[in-house]
């Protein structure tokens, strides 16, 4: 492990994409679509690692915010459509 460190960040990220991905399947499989608000809450925390991710690696604050705004509207609209129901 000299060569790169993994990180715990890219590990959460991966475990978010999975997940993100297996609820987006089973609803399009069994046309189920009740989890799409838990599958947008879990993509906007994806997106939200991916912005601290890029701030980390780049110190540059511009696609870090881009990532955070748009985290922070998926949020919004997956609480909104919990809300509604």
């Amino acid at each position: 492990m000299e060569g790169k460190k993994f990180e715990i960040l890219m590990l959460f990220q991966l475990i978010f994409a999975v997940l993100v991905m297996l609820i987006g399947i089973y609803s399009k499989v069994t046309e189920n679509y009740n989890l799409l608000p838990l599958m947008l809450i879990l993509l906007s925390i994806m997106l939200f690692i991916m912005g601290l991710r890029e701030y980390k690696r780049t110190q540059s604050f511009l696609w870090g915010i881009i990532c955070l705004c748009i985290s922070l509207y998926i949020l919004f609209v997956a609480v909104k459509g919990i809300m509604i129901n």
